[in-house]
């Protein structure tokens, strides 16, 4: 039945393409036939690459916030107040901070239990991370930039909501406001970080100029080197914990 609707389709458009009682040339019927052939083609194409490319790729624009345990300073050390007293507090304490993130992941394994993606991490802070005291001689607050790439293991990819596990490994950067009345402080300290974490994300429910958008869920410790705080502490590495959610494209 479909077969005979573009048949009588294609004879109808060849039919309206001349006026009555003017002949219509072979080649002019080719032409018409091309085109119509052309278009056709050109439409299947246009249609059906968003639905190949949604299974390859991944991209989660994602906003919350960031949470660092307490600090504790090495033996010796101390916090100053402003007005030049000793704090009893022997911790360096942290107020949760703004952070604005993005991922990339790029399929390279799809079954129906589980897909296997690989892919990068891009979070930061646009407001800084301050201490919750602010004493003269320690830092008062940091910016950061954590990029880390990683492998994400989704399961049931294909319902409505699949929870995920991520691990990786990279780059961060902290900026560091420096104490007040210290001249000799360096700013800017370069580290490396392990990410790990996990997920959920749900199928399409919307669609925004023909690309499909869902939301995703996630929880990831960037564990990483420290900042310098101008106090030596017990370690040298610290755990960033990440709450974030937002939209998640695929294209």
């Amino acid at each position: 039945m479909k077969t005979m609707n573009v048949k009588q389709q294609t004879s109808e458009l060849f039919k309206q393409s001349a006026a009555p009682g003017v002949p219509v040339s072979l080649r002019k019927a080719r032409e018409n036939k091309t085109k119509l052939l052309v278009g056709l083609l050109v439409a299947v194409i246009f249609w059906s690459v968003p639905t190949l490319a949604q299974e390859k790729n991944e991209v989660g624009l994602v906003i919350g916030g960031i949470v660092s345990p307490s600090q504790s300073l090495s033996p010796g050390a101390n916090l100053i107040s402003p007005s030049g007293t000793p704090l009893p507090n022997s911790n360096i304490t942290f107020n949760s901070a703004l952070t604005l993130g993005a991922d990339y992941d790029r399929n390279v394994l799809h079954t129906h239990g589980f897909a296997i993606s690989g892919g990068i991490d891009f979070l930061a802070s646009p407001l800084d991370v301050k201490l919750d005291q602010r004493p003269a001689n320690v830092i008062n607050q940091y910016a950061f930039i954590f990029l880390t790439p990683h492998v994400r293991v989704k399961f049931h990819p294909s319902g409505f909501i699949s929870p995920w596990l991520s691990f990786g490994g990279g780059y961060a950067r902290f900026l560091e406001t420096a104490p007040v009345n210290t001249t000799s402080f360096s700013q800017g300290t370069n580290t490396g970080t392990f990410v790990f974490g996990g997920g959920l994300d749900t199928r399409q429910v919307l669609y925004v100029l023909r690309i499909p958008i869902g939301f995703r869920l996630e929880v990831r410790d960037f564990y990483s080197g420290q900042p310098n705080y101008n106090q030596k502490t017990t370690g040298n590495l610290q755990n960033n914990v990440a709450f974030t959610g937002g939209l998640l494209l695929r294209f």
